[in-house]
């Protein structure tokens, strides 16, 4: 008997020391759950909107793979829906991958439901992307999307700001409409190519599906002016007031770029450069509550620019500008043009949003030396040159052709009659 209640004794022992083992096992596990729980809580809530139209379709691949990245808390949506997005209350930060236009939309459509509006950061996937290139955030930035902590780490060290946005009343014929916008407004030779533009994109959308053929195919639809000078008489053509005082153009002016931020079209900057400091004008800023007023004398000219072997006409600075247009003229804002009839442009300060500006990158003059920005060397001054002047030959050529082609029809249509 003592045999056998010794070994009722022990295994009660055997399997109680066995309960014990397997509840601090337990317990040991629910202390690194909550230690998780704590870790992440900690982590800034994001939400993420992505416009799966920009960039061709990288934007669908990229809304794909961040939701699959991204982990609750956080949140990611398709920009198109934004107005519609149930936005966590937590949520401090939004990272919007798209254009410059999709940030104007996001933060248009948070406002409208939220008392506190939240910094923005921009995944760039736009044509021209000159607000991203201004706040630093390059496309290399974000080069690992599959990494859920190199995301965040990237939006914790980000360095908040604000940015002026700007409205744009028309005034003409039909009822009062306005437009607002964040970088620029441009009338003349520019505007011209982004309508262009803008009308082969709807009828060929194909052919826009990354952003070096987009540059290309904007300096095809630019090379017409390059010949033919179409707004060679641009001065006579509208009337800038800038805080009340008439603005004197240059006799050569064939466009208008009003800038709110020191990049244009792609990177091209309008304003300020090393060596051409002006007393008379203050430094560009995109939160000062005022609007640069820059002259082009062309297509060249801006191809010059772009490759900073030219100096552009800087006419005014003001904080609220009138522009009559005596004639139909094309006109875009941020990428968004149109023909617009006889009237007039009043263009004054709407409000200003927060932006969030990538680590490092305090101002515009540490960003536009870096290699992101096209090197000005002759070398490449003389290669731009030369393709505009091809191209631009080129379109001689085919119009000729055209011309001649039609001359024949219509004189063979006559003489079946």
């Amino acid at each position: 008997m003592a045999v056998t209640c010794h070994a009722w004794t022990v295994a009660p022992r055997r399997a109680a020391s066995a309960s014990r083992g397997g509840e601090r096992r337990t317990r040991l596990e629910r202390v690194r759950a909550r230690t998780a729980d704590a870790e992440r809580s900690d982590v800034e809530t994001v939400a993420v909107f992505v416009n799966k139209k920009s960039g061709g379709r990288r934007g669908r691949d990229v809304l794909r793979t961040l939701r699959e990245v991204m982990k609750p808390p956080h949140q990611v949506f398709d920009a198109s829906n934004a107005a519609s997005a149930d936005v966590d209350e937590r949520a401090s930060k939004v990272l919007v991958c798209g254009g410059d236009g999709s940030v104007g939309l996001v933060s248009d459509a948070l406002r409208a439901k939220r008392r506190e509006q939240l910094p923005i950061a921009i995944l760039p996937l736009g044509t021209g992307n000159d607000l991203a290139r201004v706040l630093g955030w390059k496309s290399n930035v974000w080069d690992d999307l599959s990494d859920e902590e190199a995301i965040l780490q990237t939006l914790r060290v980000a360095e908040p700001c604000a940015v002026d946005r700007w409205r744009v009343d028309i005034v003409d014929r039909k009822p009062r409409r306005s437009k607002l916008f964040t970088n620029y407004l441009g009338i003349g030779v520019d505007a011209r190519a982004a309508l262009a533009f803008h009308e082969a994109r709807k009828v060929y959308p194909w052919l826009f599906v990354h952003e070096l053929t987009n540059k290309l195919l904007y300096g095809v639809f630019g090379s017409r002016d390059f010949i033919e000078h179409s707004f060679a008489k641009l001065r006579d053509d509208l009337v800038i007031i800038a805080d009340g005082a008439v603005v004197d153009l240059p006799e050569d002016t064939e466009g208008v770029i009003l800038c709110n931020i020191n990049s244009f079209s792609g990177g091209v900057r309008v304003w300020d450069w090393e060596g051409n400091e002006d007393a008379a004008f203050r430094p560009s800023r995109k939160d000062d509550g005022v609007i640069e007023i820059v002259a082009v004398s062309g297509a060249l000219h801006l191809g010059q620019l772009n490759v900073r072997i030219a100096s552009p006409s800087r006419v005014a600075q003001a904080r609220d500008v009138s522009i009559e247009l005596k004639r139909k003229l094309p006109v875009q804002v941020d990428g968004e043009p149109w023909l617009q009839r006889r009237g007039r442009l009043d263009v004054r300060f709407h409000d200003s949003f927060a932006m969030l500006r990538r680590h490092g990158s305090s101002t515009v003059s540490t960003l536009v030396d870096d290699d992101e920005f096209v090197v000005a060397t002759r070398g490449a001054a003389s290669f731009v040159a030369a393709t505009w002047t091809r191209l631009a030959r080129a379109f001689v050529y085919v119009r000729e052709r055209a011309s001649l082609w039609w001359w024949w029809w219509c004189n063979k249509s006559w003489r079946s009659v």
